[in-house]
Parts: structure tokens; C-alpha cells; sequence
């Protein structure tokens, strides 16, 4: 093998190894990811999937309106995931639901029709809960993604009906 070969070989070696050791650093997680969004708790490996590298996290619960409790997600300042659960009237059915929600575009449903999801967002109803404040409205989740490189259906399909499991056995639906 000739020199110059040996050296535009070592050179595309090195430039190969400098992009794997970037993409690793670019993945590092800093930040602990959170048990519990909105007061529920969460399985941290399904959360985790839709948010980015980072050094920094903050979980900010939010309740606009009586009707809706959301925790947004930032990680290093920008808006990464946001959950809510939201009482709608009874009259308001899961797509009419997800059409507020703008993450939710070319939505699927699941065969039963509790879950609405997409690569970017999800809504899940939950089932048999009621409250003593919001009669005559049913609750539901929702899951949005901000981060356009953490997103996927089937992991959302999971988390949307993971967290809506998670919120039916607390105490909101008591």
C-alpha cells in the first residue's frame, strides 16, 4: 500500500472515529428523567424516549384552566414533551379531543378507540373516572413531543396508554 493511501485511510479512520465520539456526546442525558408528570407516575424509559441530550431539566405543572392540568418538559430551556389530562364533555368524543391538540396530525386509533397517536402526540381516555368537580366530562391525556429527532408511533402508542393507565389508578379518578 502506498503512503498517501495509508494516510487518506488513517485520515477517514480518524474523521469516522471523531464522528461516533460527537454523536455519543450528543446523546448524553445530564439530567435525571422524571417518575411522576402532573402527580402520576411514569415509566422513565418511555418518557425518556422522546426527550433530547441535555444538560439541564425542568418539569413545570401548569393548570390554565380548572378543566386542565398540564407538566411541561423542558430540558436546557426548550420545550421537549408536555402531558396533560384534560376533562372534556361527555359529548366530545376522542377525535374531536385529539383534532386540539396539534401534535396529532395523521393520527391512528387503536382498534378499541381509547387511543389517538401519532409519531409527535397521543390521547388516551380514561376509563370509569369521574370527579365530584367536573360532573357531566370525561377525562383524557395527552402527550405532545416538541423535538422533531424523538419521535415515533409506536413508542407513543405506548406512553399515551402507559400514562392513561397511570392516571386511572390515581387519585384524580377518586
Amino acid at each position: 500500500m502506498s503512503a498517501q493511501r495509508v494516510a487518506a485511510t488513517s485520515a477517514a479512520l480518524a474523521t469516522i472515529g471523531l464522528l461516533v465520539g460527537c454523536s455519543g456526546a450528543e446523546e448524553n442525558k445530564e439530567y435525571d428523567v422524571p417518575k411522576a408528570l402532573c402527580g402520576v407516575s411514569v415509566d422513565q424509559n418511555l418518557v425518556s424516549t422522546f426527550l433530547p441530550p441535555g444538560k439541564k431539566i425542568t418539569v413545570r405543572e401548569k393548570n390554565p384552566v380548572p378543566s386542565r392540568k398540564r407538566c411541561q418538559v423542558n430540558i436546557d430551556g426548550e420545550v421537549a414533551l408536555m402531558v396533560s389530562q384534560e376533562w372534556w364533555e361527555k359529548r366530545d368524543s376522542i377525535a374531536v379531543v385529539a383534532d386540539a391538540h396539534p401534535q396529532l396530525e395523521s393520527a391512528e386509533s387503536t382498534d378499541d378507540g381509547l387511543y389517538f397517536y401519532s409519531g409527535t402526540g397521543g390521547v388516551g381516555k380514561v376509563k370509569s373516572c369521574v370527579s365530584p368537580e367536573h360532573p357531566g366530562h370525561v377525562l383524557y391525556t395527552a402527550a405532545q413531543v416538541y423535538d422533531s429527532d424523538r419521535q415515533g408511533k409506536a413508542a407513543m402508542k405506548k406512553f399515551i396508554a402507559s400514562y392513561t393507565k397511570a392516571v386511572r389508578a390515581s387519585d384524580v379518578c377518586t
